[in-house]
C-alpha cells in the first residue's frame, strides 16, 4: 500500500519535514500492529483447522520488519524449515500432486513419507491431503481486523 501526502502551507519547510516524519511514524506503527495481529490470526487459524496441531507450523509464521514495511512469514524460511506448509495450506490437489503413482522406497514418520532405500516399496497413496486454506482464511479475517486497527 502506498500513501502519498502533499502539504501546501506557508508555515515553512520545518513544518513539512516534521509532518512528513509524523506520517511515516504513524504509518510504520499501524503496519507493525497489523502484522502482529495477522501473526496471531494465522497462528490461531492453523491451530483450529489442523487435526492434530503441534504448533510447529503455526510458529513458522511470525511478524517481522522488512526493508519496505512488515511481513508475516518468510517463504524461503518456510520452504527450508517447514517444506510442507504450502501442501497443507492448498492440499494435495491444490499443488498438483499426482495420486496415480507409487511412492519411492521409504517409510512413514510423523505423518510424512521419508525416502529410504531400506524402507517399503510399492506403496500408493490412497487419499490426498485436504486443504486447510489457512492463508485465505487469515486474509478474510484480516479484512475485518485492519479497519479496527486503523481506527484505534
Amino acid at each position: 500500500m502506498r500513501i502519498r501526502v502533499a502539504f501546501r502551507d506557508k508555515v515553512g519547510k520545518d513544518f513539512t519535514i516534521k509532518e512528513t516524519q509524523r506520517v511515516l511514524n504513524v504509518s510504520e506503527n499501524d503496519t507493525r500492529r497489523i502484522a502482529q495481529e495477522c501473526e496471531k490470526v494465522i497462528r490461531e487459524t492453523i491451530m483450529q483447522k489442523a487435526d492434530k496441531p503441534t504448533g510447529k507450523l503455526a510458529n513458522g509464521f511470525y511478524a517481522h520488519s522488512i526493508s519496505n514495511g512488515w511481513a508475516v512469514g518468510d517463504i524461503d524460511e518456510l520452504d527450508d524449515n517447514l517444506p510442507y506448509w504450502n501442501h497443507v495450506d492448498k492440499g494435495s490437489e491444490g499443488i498438483g500432486a499426482n495420486w496415480q503413482h507409487f511412492l519411492p522406497k521409504g517409510y512413514w514418520l510423523d505423518g510424512r513419507w521419508i525416502e529410504d532405500s531400506k524402507g517399503f516399496s510399492h506403496i500408493k497413496p490412497q487419499s490426498p491431503i485436504q486443504p486447510l486454506n489457512y492463508i485465505a482464511t487469515t486474509l478474510q479475517k484480516m479484512q475485518l481486523v485492519i479497519p479496527r486497527i486503523l481506527k484505534g
